[in-house]
């Protein structure tokens, strides 16, 4: 298979993809996946249990997913998906025209169909994937195009908000002013943070004030700032915002990092205060810096001079997403005030099903990411940093680039971590510090 087919399986993250595109219209090309999303559930099984592959994988991805009423059954999802993608051979009459007067023929043809095979089933989930994650960068590359995405988007904006409705419906609330000690004050976080996960900000306002109001200026509190301050972001209030993360630290110890930071930059950047900005942007990027110098096993490889600032280069080696694992890093320390924090991480993405790995080079900044090359082989250290300068100097266009949609915490910063790694809630670190802990607590026990 070829690096492009490889690329989109990567883009996926976390959907192995093997098949390669055909010259099928994309739109007619998803008709299964739209007919999960859009045709009655009833219709679908009836035409299932009459041996329509089409609404057989249809069933299976509502079943597998436990969307629209159905049951989740990975089981049955399964038997569907082998009936789906059963081989059928039927033989078709072809019509021979006759040659040089002589009267032509029809003659019998045998026409194997595979039905939904398992690659395009994966495929179809992954596009499903991205569709109720609402992203839609990554769909217009999975689904076939941004039209064959647009096409099914409507189908699945309201199987989303049929997901929150449910959510929202099968959850127990909690009443913020029954809680009345800061030290039981963890429920009411895990509350806060699924109200606004699910877009109930008023919800989640309530609970983290009252988190607020019980702990005051201390760490209990901070998680509860955060989300405070993202709020009052949300509502165009960015003087509130600024005023209730003045007690947290920036950078912010674990678990919460540089969250606090780029939520605090946010601020700055709506009532336009570049100062402050940069003041919290060059703070957070020289302590990113700093924590990757300072890590076991990470080491610098060059300090270099780019447009707008001076980069470091870093080999970095961890996962960055599951299955997309890290190998170098390019954090970049800028000059221009306003500029927003970026970061450059080369990650190998490992074959599927015995394919090759394949190699990418992304920036990352807190509106989106963009893949900027991706290799057959691991790069060396040269190369990127040969692609890093030219893409500070505007002499490099991304190759795809995805960017940040939708409200919530990610409006603060979407990649948080990518663009200031080494923090405390970098999960290498916070594994790390795991690890260190549970070490510590061995030794100290004392042996039988």
């Amino acid at each position: 298979m070829g690096l492009k087919a490889k690329t989109v399986g990567v883009l996926a993250a976390g959907f192995a993809l093997a098949g390669c595109v055909t010259a099928v219209d994309p739109v007619v090309r998803n008709a299964p996946l739209k007919a999960a999303l859009a045709e009655p559930v009833e219709s679908l099984r009836a035409r299932s249990d009459g041996g329509d592959r089409q609404a057989q994988y249809a069933l299976s991805f509502l079943m597998k997913m436990g969307l629209r009423g159905v049951e989740q059954n990975l089981l049955g999802a399964e038997a569907l998906r082998a009936r789906a993608g059963e081989m059928r051979t039927q033989a078709l009459p072809v019509y021979m025209p006759g040659v040089n007067g002589n009267p032509g023929t029809t003659i019998m043809t045998q026409v194997s169909s595979p039905g939904v095979s398992d690659d395009e089933a994966r495929r179809l989930d992954a596009c499903g994937a991205m569709l109720l994650l609402g992203e839609p960068a990554m769909g217009g590359s999975i689904c076939g195009s941004p039209e064959a995405y647009i096409d099914l988007l409507p189908a699945g904006a309201a199987v989303r908000e049929e997901m929150v409705r449910n959510l929202l419906g099968a959850r127990e609330r909690i009443d913020p002013t029954g809680v009345t000690d800061c030290a039981a004050t963890d429920p009411l976080w895990g509350d806060a943070a699924f109200r606004m996960t699910t877009g109930d900000h008023a919800g989640a306002a309530a609970a983290s004030e009252r988190i607020i109001a019980l702990c005051g200026e201390d760490q209990p509190s901070w998680h509860a700032r955060v989300m405070r301050a993202q709020i009052h972001l949300d509502a165009g209030e960015p003087d509130a915002a600024v005023a209730v993360m003045a007690p947290v630290p920036r950078p912010a110890p674990a678990p919460i990092g540089v969250f606090a930071s780029q939520v605090v930059m946010a601020a700055e950047a709506l009532r336009e205060d570049w100062v402050g900005y940069r003041r919290e942007r060059d703070a957070m990027t020289a302590a990113s810096i700093a924590a990757l110098r300072a890590e076991p096993q990470t080491r610098v490889l060059e300090t270099f001079a780019v447009q707008g600032g001076e980069a470091v280069l870093f080999a970095r080696e961890g996962t960055l997403f599951s299955g997309l694992e890290g190998e170098m890093v390019v954090l970049i320390a800028l000059t221009d005030e306003r500029a927003a924090p970026r970061a450059v991480w080369l990650t190998r993405r490992d074959g599927f099903l015995g394919q090759e790995a394949v190699w990418f080079l992304d920036e990352y900044r807190c509106d989106g990411r963009s893949t900027l090359a991706h290799f057959d082989a691991r790069p060396s250290a040269a190369v990127v940093r040969d692609h890093v300068e030219r893409r500070m100097k505007g002499a490099l266009e991304p190759l795809s680039t995805s960017s940040q949609s939708g409200p919530g915490l990610a409006s603060a910063c979407r990649w948080p971590v990518q663009t200031a790694p080494g923090l405390g809630d970098d999960p290498a670190v916070l594994a790390r510090e795991a690890d260190q802990t549970a070490a510590a607590s061995a030794s100290s026990t004392p042996l039988p």
